[in-house]
């Protein structure tokens, strides 16, 4: 079974060639694609010094958008989302995310940063918040269950959570040791950090009243969106 790895990355430059340098020497990754969201750092030069496909939108459109984009160009069926911003990536790592779904065993693979045994339990058991990590495997067929309206921006985690249980595919949860990322306070400074965390939160926690009790999926059609001006790089 072949599989594609889809980069979402903006202003990634500090660690995106780490990440690549991981996801190419891995022989579970067949093909990768780097799409950059209007990035105005070194991102799309790094991305295209490696054997990738580089997709370079001229405008930020957004985490989900980005990655819709990247599924278009994918050519396989098993899809592997990875964040830019991380270091210290092994194959152990990219083997223990993607071998679940591949081998046949879920559906989807949702990889789960390490935060301690209290905090892992309370994520995953108790179920105290929801999973959003942007790092995720899946079988096309999952992505392709979230209405276009939740392909955006942050809605993409949690409405791939919710679809993917309501069409009654598999899902299941990885703990990742040692891997690392850059925070957005780090990234973008303090103040913009914490504005972008904020949006980010609030976007979610409106979105999860929409997809579990309003529903307004099951009514309300997509409005159609201008299509994005990029550049194209293979």
């Amino acid at each position: 079974m072949a599989a594609t790895a889809i980069i979402a990355a903006y202003n990634e430059e500090a660690t995106l060639a780490e990440v690549l340098t991981a996801l190419s020497s891995s022989p579970l990754i067949h093909e990768i694609i780097v799409v950059s969201d209007g990035s105005t750092d070194r991102t799309v030069e790094i991305a295209r010094g490696f054997d990738v496909t580089t997709i370079a939108l001229k405008e930020n459109r957004g985490k989900g958008y980005a990655m819709r984009v990247g599924v278009d160009y994918a050519s396989n069926d098993v899809l592997f989302f990875v964040d830019g911003d991380m270091y210290n990536v092994t194959q152990q790592h990219i083997d223990d995310l993607m071998l679940p779904v591949m081998n046949g065993e879920c559906d989807m693979n949702i990889g789960v940063r390490h935060r301690g045994p209290v905090l892992d339990f309370m994520h995953l058991k108790l179920k105290c918040g929801p999973v959003l990590s942007g790092i995720r495997v899946m079988r096309r067929k999952v992505f392709e269950t979230v209405p276009q309206q939740y392909q955006e921006r942050f809605k993409i985690e949690a409405a791939l959570n919710c679809f993917c249980a309501k069409a009654g595919y598999r899902q299941r949860e990885t703990i990742i040791y040692n891997l690392g990322h850059v925070i957005k306070e780090s990234k973008r400074g303090v103040r913009s950090g914490l504005l972008s965390r904020w949006d980010m939160s609030r976007e979610v926690f409106l979105l999860l009243f929409d997809l579990y009790l309003f529903e307004t999926w099951r009514w309300n059609s997509p409005q159609d969106e201008p299509v994005a001006d990029f550049d194209l790089f293979e």
